[in-house]
């Protein structure tokens, strides 16, 4: 099984994959390209499980504090505009 297509865990991610996901991403926000640094990096799935996205490695994404604010802004509204449907 490839890397990246390894299931990650419910809640934590172990070393090991945090620094696959950095080293992927040169250690840059997939988001806005800022360099990250080890205290304020969120960790986030670009396509979120609700709208169909697997719960892998190859789906992480590591975010500055910023851009995952904004993701997390826009997965709630499309979840809250799916639930009133």
């Amino acid at each position: 099984m490839h890397f990246d297509d390894m299931p990650i865990g419910d809640a934590y991610l172990t070393h090991e994959a945090v620094q696959a996901v950095l080293e992927r991403q040169d250690n840059l926000c997939a988001g806005c390209g800022t360099p990250l640094d080890a205290v304020s990096t969120y960790f986030d799935l670009r396509q979120p499980v609700i709208r169909g996205g697997p719960h892998t490695l190859g789906n992480l994404a590591a975010l500055c504090p910023s851009c995952h604010l904004n993701h997390m802004r826009r997965i709630r509204g499309e979840f809250a505009d799916h639930r009133n449907k």
